[in-house]
């Protein structure tokens, strides 16, 4: 496991798994009044973000920012309530709802628009899996001398942000963080080692336009050398605190 320090951010995807008793609205009440709410008041994290992605498996996406995510292996962070009496049943969020969580490290901030926070409506996670023995000094390279400008003249463009993965935990494994028993023997997730975050100011973004404007023989390299390449597409459900995203970085 790589060293779980420096800026990044909490990337958490979840769905409701006991529908019998609980419905959206009660679990985004949850998650805004109470969950989210204790956390950004935590001296770790002062901005967060919902998003949604309508049909999904996992529909819900929560993103914190943080300065350093040696934040999360803290007795502060543990400290987190995860039993609410917003909640219905248990009222234990992990017999709810099932979370993918992970542990992001900052690789690079493009921001050639310098808007600054409040414009995003839409989110491409652009998600990369490398095949063995592709270099990832290419695949970085193509991101910071090609791509990225390319993308840039996409109508509604805002900023990018990319990743590096450094840790992620099933509910089991959060249910132990919280010193609650494990009732399941989830697998270890696996999620894709890349993340790049792509920030549209637009509601509807043209996927098939974006395609067209970074279409290069590097492009298909990579996509050639990608075990995985994912991109699903996300809109803004909610800013909480200071709904920074490195903008002031470093």
């Amino acid at each position: 496991m790589a060293e779980i320090k420096g800026p990044g951010i909490l990337y958490v995807e979840a769905r409701i798994s006991a529908k019998d008793i609980m419905d959206e609205a009660t679990y985004m009440n949850w998650y805004d009044n109470d969950h989210i709410a204790e956390i950004i008041q935590t001296s770790g994290v002062d901005s967060a973000f919902r998003y949604k992605r309508e049909g999904a498996e996992w529909p819900y996406l929560a993103m914190y920012e943080m300065r350093d995510i040696a934040f999360t292996q803290g007795d502060e962070f543990r400290k987190i309530r995860v039993y609410s009496d917003l909640l219905p049943g248990s009222k234990l969020c992990y017999d709810l709802a099932d979370n993918n969580v992970r542990y992001y490290k900052l690789e690079q901030v493009y921001d050639p628009t310098n808007k600054g926070p409040g414009h995003t409506k839409t989110l491409i996670s652009a998600q990369y899996e490398l095949k063995d023995g592709y270099p990832a000094e290419d695949f970085d390279a193509w991101y910071r001398k090609e791509y990225l400008d390319q993308l840039a003249r996409a109508p509604g463009y805002v900023r990018t942000t990319r990743f590096k993965l450094v840790f992620s935990r099933s509910n089991a494994q959060s249910r132990a963080l919280k010193g609650l028993p494990v009732t399941s023997n989830e697998p270890q997730p696996n999620p894709p080692t890349y993340l790049v975050l792509h920030e549209f100011e637009t509601n509807d973004v043209d996927l098939a336009s974006l395609k067209t404007l970074t279409d290069t023989e590097w492009t298909k390299k990579v996509h050639d050398n990608a075990e995985t390449v994912l991109h699903p597409v996300y809109k803004i459900a909610k800013t909480h605190g200071k709904g920074e995203w490195f903008h002031k970085f470093p």
